[in-house]
């Protein structure tokens, strides 16, 4: 790819400030006086420093809130001493319980390897941390129940990373579909990256790609559904082209009893030059709203019609990360569903299952947090 066609096209994008920043986060050799400058508060963890803890975290939260970055952990060096160089942090710690135990942070961005998030983040919730968790916040069963016990003691001190509900064109569907009535349809069409056999995505213990990308959009079916109310149960199809990858180029379909219908596609038949490209299309009653990648939206109202544009992207990353700090946290119930959805949905790729009925309880009176979508049938 021609890196200043690239640079050019993201900044039309996502504006200069993430450009820069996602152009030092891929080459990590920019001058340390291309960083931000030190806040005289300094409160603020992050364990993992890859491409998006550099250039999505680490640009949203210095720009909203100053360089709050005390310290970093990534067992890759490389990468954590670059981000220690570009945020300013003098002594980067030398593994994770190090971070976690320090007394001067109070929050702690988790941005590491999916299998390894629920296990920070426990270890940082007994140690009294606030802690954002990057999706998947769990990629087995036993890590969800783990995890979600011991975030119903207090679930003021987690948040989620799914950041797609708090996308301004989703709130604004929400606020137009409050008086509602009758099913909806919510279609997911995602243009993936290309992920080669060797990408650590395929090492089965991180989850398949329905961990690490589908998720996102089964979770965002979960959040459209609990505008209502939750329904009692989802019968899940799947379609598979290759037998070989199936978590690639794969559609999966989810129906109600409200006869809702949700359908998400992913594919990655060619390397996106920008980057995940997805189209969102949503329609209940006479409200029709079609996504065109967060950039813009086209809806319908009846006879009334109109375009928003979104510039920069705006698919709800500076709103999901700045939960801790600036209110509109997720309800936690629905990621609880979410990812629980998510991982029997895995559980069907990995063994090529094409349909399962699943139901769908809800409330902190669950003993058992794996009851909450359970299959039945």
């Amino acid at each position: 790819m021609n890196p200043l066609a690239k640079f050019l096209r993201f900044m039309g994008i996502y504006g200069l400030r993430r450009t820069v920043y996602k152009s030092a986060g891929r080459s990590r050799r920019l001058a340390r006086w291309l960083g931000p400058s030190p806040s005289p508060t300094r409160d603020i963890g992050t364990i993992g420093c890859g491409q998006f803890a550099f250039a999505t975290v680490g640009c949203i939260v210095s720009k909203q809130l100053g360089n709050r970055f005390a310290d970093c952990f990534d067992p890759d060096l490389r990468a954590r001493d670059s981000f220690a160089n570009f945020y300013r942090i003098a002594c980067p710690s030398s593994h994770a319980m190090e971070l976690i135990e320090r007394t001067d942070i109070e929050l702690i961005y988790i941005i590491s390897n999916h299998a390894s998030h629920s296990d920070y983040a426990l270890a940082a919730l007994a140690a009294g941390k606030r802690v954002y968790i990057e999706k998947p916040v769990a990629v087995t069963e036993q890590q969800a129940i783990d995890l979600f016990q011991a975030i119903r003691k207090d679930p003021s001190r987690a948040f989620a990373g799914y950041n797609r509900p708090h996308s301004a064109a989703i709130r604004w569907i929400r606020e137009r579909s409050a008086d509602l009535e009758g099913p909806l349809t919510l279609t997911c069409t995602v243009l993936g990256h290309v992920l080669g056999p060797d990408h650590w995505y395929r090492i089965p213990a991180e989850g398949t790609r329905i961990c690490g990308n589908v998720g996102h959009w089964i979770d965002l079916a979960i959040h459209v559904f609990a505008w209502d109310s939750m329904p009692a149960w989802v019968d899940v199809t799947i379609a598979y082209s290759n037998p070989a990858t199936r978590d690639d180029d794969v559609a999966i379909m989810i129906t109600t009893p409200r006869r809702d219908l949700v359908t998400i596609v992913i594919t990655s038949r060619g390397e996106p030059f920008e980057g995940i490209n997805e189209t969102i299309v949503y329609q209940r009653a006479d409200l029709i709203a079609k996504i065109d990648d967060f950039r813009t939206m086209h809806w319908w109202i009846g006879e009334s019609r109109g375009r928003k544009r979104y510039y920069p992207k705006d698919v709800g990353h500076v709103r999901a990360i700045m939960q801790p700090f600036a209110g509109g946290a997720r309800d936690w119930s629905e990621v609880e569903i979410s990812t629980m959805l998510m991982l029997r949905i895995t559980e069907m790729v990995r063994g090529g299952v094409t349909s399962r009925r699943f139901a769908i309880r809800s409330g902190d009176d669950l003993a058992d947090v794996s009851s909450s979508v359970r299959e039945v049938g």
